[in-house]
């Protein structure tokens, strides 16, 4: 798809960085230029643009939303290798948990890698060093492509300053449209109209140039989101003694029900098991009388049988032939190889004696 479409569209433009009222000034031309104004499906659709634009939701978290189709076709080529349609059930449901092991020792390896390595820098900026102590590899991948991206394609196309905000005017390489940053020098407080760290929670090229340009040496904790640290998986566990300690009187509640249903439970098993012990029926019993069958007081396990491997020729009485099984192609490579000798019967070489010779057997069909 994203090799088709600037071939089918080249005049079209796919960005998630424009405005709502930029996408209906388009709509309207795409709408008079195909003459579509009175489209009945193109009229729904338009009803429920705030649904699927993404211009109109580009401030929402959506943690990379919008690219589970390829997700979706990603994790279908992943689990083609492991099943097929001709798998029964048993078989597809070990081949699915292999799958899933397969997935979590690859998780596993990403998690240590994230822990305890970190990814190289291209460049000596200190944020980029910073990004590398932080984030997860996968994600400081995503800060480092913007990071390259904002040092040496981005410039600054304007400067100046309103109610103690710095606001800079970003160009970005050979692109007409131009990013707005303001920047708030007392808390680092940063925010760009292109949206993507409210999108993606990842700082974007245009923030990163900012602080470049004032000499910050790292991310602001406000733009490190926990859940694309190494350190995301690591909670905080407290017990019995820390919220006694602390005096968490809530958690202490909460404990105290969770183990008073636990010994009712306990209780109601108990008084279950007597009550069958005492001469009700129990669930073994009754699963006998379902199948008209009863356990035998004593198993007899007889040797198993002898059992050969293929092609050993080792004859085993009650088991059949020794010999297999051979195919045509192997039969006549082997009488191929064979000399041919005189047939007593009727004159000629051959493959056959007079007991076996044709000719004799035709004779013996006409009497």
């Amino acid at each position: 798809m994203k090799i088709a479409i600037p071939k089918v569209f080249q005049t079209a433009e796919h960005s998630e960085e424009i405005e709502p009222t930029e996408f209906e000034e388009k709509w309207g031309k795409v709408l008079a230029e195909f003459k579509l104004q009175d489209h009945e499906w193109l009229k729904q659709l338009y009803e429920k643009r705030q649904m699927w634009i993404p211009a109109y939701f580009r401030d929402s978290f959506l943690c990379g939303i919008m690219r589970t189709t390829s997700r979706s076709e990603s994790e279908n080529n992943f689990y083609t290798k492991f099943t097929n349609p001709h798998l029964t059930l048993v078989e597809f449901y070990m081949r699915f948990e292999s799958a899933l092991d397969s997935q979590r020792h690859t998780q596993g390896q990403f998690d240590n890698d994230s822990k305890h390595k970190h990814p190289e820098c291209k460049t000596s900026f200190a944020l980029e060093k910073h990004a590398s102590k932080i984030y997860t590899v996968s994600v400081f991948y995503d800060f480092q492509e913007e990071l390259e991206i904002g040092c040496f394609q981005c410039g600054l196309e304007e400067y100046k300053k309103e109610n103690g905000f710095e606001i800079f005017t970003i160009r970005e390489g050979c692109r007409i449209r131009k990013f707005g940053v303001s920047f708030n020098p007392a808390n680092l407080d940063s925010k760009c109209m292109c949206k993507m760290f409210e999108r993606l929670g990842i700082p974007c090229r245009h923030m990163v140039w900012v602080w470049k340009a004032k000499m910050i040496e790292y991310i602001p904790d406000a733009y490190v989101l926990n859940r694309w640290t190494s350190l995301a998986t690591k909670t905080l566990i407290f017990d019995l003694e820390g919220n006694i300690l602390e005096g968490n009187e809530e958690d202490l509640t909460d404990l105290v029900k969770n183990l008073k249903g636990l010994r009712l439970n306990l209780e109601a098993k108990k008084s279950s098991n007597n009550h069958e012990n005492n001469g009700s029926p129990s669930k073994a019993t009754d699963i006998e009388l379902l199948i008209g069958a009863t356990l035998p007081t004593e198993i007899v396990v007889k040797p198993p049988k002898i059992s050969k491997n293929k092609g050993t020729g080792v004859h085993i009485p009650g088991t059949g032939s020794d010999k297999r099984l051979k195919g045509n192609k192997e039969k006549a490579i082997e009488q191929s190889q064979k000399k041919k000798k005189l047939c007593r019967g009727c004159g000629e070489l051959g493959y056959h004696d007079i007991r076996n010779c044709p000719h004799k057997v035709k004779e013996n069909c006409k009497l």
